[in-house]
């Protein structure tokens, strides 16, 4: 794991594949929070103090944990709000351009190919969104450029509001981009074919398809 100190009362950790095998988790543990989770992001912030000289100062901690590509984490931490929050949000925009640059520079035919040899666990065409409330939602689909045709679903599971969004015809660099502008609004939760029947089954479907377009024409009318 790699640590590293925004400021005074923020840090963000890296967390690669090989730690989380190492540590036997996988990202449902982590985005689940269940008991295994819990502890490991527990251990995370106890060990930011030897890395970095982090100290908590007895305050709640805001955490936004973001997946990466290689299946690892970017996890970040802060007891300063909100002013340490809003580092939060740009260090993880900064992240996932960086994921982003580099996939702007493979072809995508490449990828595809790829991706029929192995399934991934974790699909990168494929980001789920989770927001507190509605209103959030709609915020977050009016940052998102109204020339774009995003192909998104809205779901409903207890009192959360789970917005997927697809590659589709997207770029890889416009997929991260407007990604990264979720952050300011809802949590990213890492999708796999498991989350996503779940969801189906224990959900309520809002909105089937095109539902960024559908939520910004509500939001502005």
């Amino acid at each position: 794991m790699e640590y590293k100190k925004i400021n005074d009362a923020t840090v963000q950790c890296i967390v690669t594949a090989e730690d989380m095998l190492e540590y036997g988790l996988t990202l449902s543990d982590i985005f689940e929070r269940n008991e295994k989770g819990e502890g490991f992001l527990r251990d995370i912030i106890e060990r930011a103090h030897d890395e970095v000289g982090y100290t908590l100062s007895g305050e709640s901690i805001a955490m936004q944990i973001t997946p990466l590509q290689d299946k690892g984490l970017a996890v970040t931490f802060t007891n300063e709000s909100p002013m340490g929050f809003r580092d939060i949000l740009q260090h993880l925009k900064e992240v996932l351009q960086g994921v982003s640059a580099e996939l702007g520079r493979q072809d995508e035919e490449e990828r595809r190919a790829a991706g029929q040899k192995k399934k991934e666990e974790y699909e990168d065409n494929r980001r789920m969104f989770v927001f507190a409330t509605l209103h959030q939602a709609m915020q977050y689909t009016v940052s998102i450029p109204k020339n774009l045709s995003v192909k998104s679903h809205l779901y409903k599971e207890g009192e959360a509001y789970y917005l997927v969004v697809e590659k589709n015809r997207l770029s890889y660099k416009m997929f991260n981009k407007i990604s990264a502008q979720a952050v300011e609004f809802g949590n990213l939760i890492a999708v796999s074919e498991e989350r996503m029947l779940y969801l189906e089954e224990h959900g309520e479907c809002l909105i089937a398809d095109r539902a960024v377009s559908k939520l910004r024409k509500i939001y502005l009318a």
